[in-house]
């Protein structure tokens, strides 16, 4: 495994902690696999400090678990953690949207079209990669135009999780095409500038990502 030098702009303990949750998030790091802090403090060519800290910040956000012998590894979604998550997300975000809906402005409903435009062409492309980042901005800017600074602070809580399942389900047939359908009914609501729909719009979307989400990782037989 190739590790480019650690810079010293940002604290070390931020710098590993991404470069984990990109592991992870990208397969290099499976779930359930063992990591140890002192094999990661050779790899960076650093301290254990920092490693523990940025460890300690992952098992926070849920993709690093420590068992009763303290014994650190990788997050494995199981069917109610899937299922607990995705309930979560849908009452935040289905609030947020409908917010959304009464206050976007003009220049965030064109904020929003601008984002469905960029994860069209990124499905023409078939870049998975730049999907997910798009399908990512849509939910975030929603969250942002809803103005609950409260509601975005809970959201937040669950954003390495939630990306790492967006990762996960981008996979099955016609997924971009379908996340976007989902996205354009939730912005056709947004425009309109109706709550209800936008809400029921957004339920939908995320109970057909669930849905897709079950199956693939079922079929794995990573969810027991």
């Amino acid at each position: 495994m190739n590790q480019k030098p650690l810079e010293k702009a940002l604290p070390f303990y931020l710098q590993i902690q991404q470069t984990i949750k990109e592991r992870i998030w990208h397969g290099e790091y499976k779930p359930g696999d063992r990591l140890y802090e002192a094999q990661l403090a050779k790899q960076f060519s650093i301290s254990r400090s920092p490693v523990r800290e940025a460890i300690r910040t992952l098992i926070n956000e849920g993709l690093l678990i420590m068992d009763e012998k303290s014994q650190i590894t990788v997050y494995k979604p199981v069917l109610k953690d899937v299922k607990d998550i995705y309930g979560c997300r849908i009452a935040l975000e289905s609030a947020a949207v409908a917010l959304a809906a009464q206050r976007a402005t003009e220049s965030q409903i064109a904020e929003l079209e601008r984002i469905l435009a960029e994860t069209e062409t990124s499905i023409e492309k078939n870049d998975k990669e730049e999907i997910v980042k798009w399908n990512t901005k849509f939910h975030e800017q929603i969250i942002l135009i809803s103005g609950n600074v409260r509601l975005k602070k809970l959201v937040d809580e669950l954003h390495s999780l939630t990306y790492y399942y967006r990762l996960l389900n981008i996979e099955g047939n016609e997924r971009g095409r379908i996340i976007l359908k989902g996205h354009k009914d939730i912005f056709k609501a947004i425009k309109e500038r109706d709550p209800e729909k936008a809400s029921e719009s957004l339920k939908e979307h995320k109970q057909m990502d669930l849905k897709n989400l079950i199956e693939l990782i079922d079929g794995k037989g990573e969810i027991r």
